[in-house]
């Protein structure tokens, strides 16, 4: 009787030839309420709308969201959607310290920037992914611009 072995197999998803990993376009965008930085992923796809994320106080896009995006489960849907990483003024890599006497935007104003953003972009709806004041924001942007969202996280 021939004997079992135990053989590890291990999934691996190499780039086809001419692939190249997926780059980051940082942007900023002037608002009347101050600069907003987005990071996006990907190209858009016609007639979809792009997931647009918004982090939670003292995080910004990567600390909150690297994880999420990079889980294997999730890489079909990032194939399939642009992403659009919005960026609380002053929590972006590298960010400057504010002026003294600068009056940071209420949560109101930071979702009054989005349609800004969308707008630099030529974008027409999204599907929004929040976590707790980013998800606050989302919501309030919802509120307000119904027509351009097809679902929120």
């Amino acid at each position: 009787m021939a004997e079992l072995q135990e053989v590890q197999i291990t999934e691996e998803k190499p780039l086809l030839p001419g692939q190249t990993p997926e780059a980051a376009k940082t942007h900023s965008v002037e608002t009347p309420y101050g600069s907003v930085t987005f990071t996006v992923y990907g190209t858009p796809k016609p007639k979809r709308p792009a997931i647009l994320t918004y982090h939670d106080v003292g995080l910004n896009y990567k600390s909150c969201f690297q994880p999420l995006f990079q889980f294997e489960d999730m890489q079909e849907i990032i194939q399939n959607f642009v992403r659009v990483h919005v960026d609380a003024p002053g929590m972006e890599e590298g960010a400057p310290v504010f002026p003294l006497g600068y009056q940071y935007p209420s949560l109101d104003q930071l979702a009054d920037m989005i349609p800004c953003v969308l707008q630099y972009l030529n974008f027409s709806t999204i599907i929004g992914v929040g976590v707790g004041a980013g998800a606050y924001i989302l919501a309030r942007y919802a509120l307000n611009h119904p027509d351009t969202v097809e679902g929120l996280v």
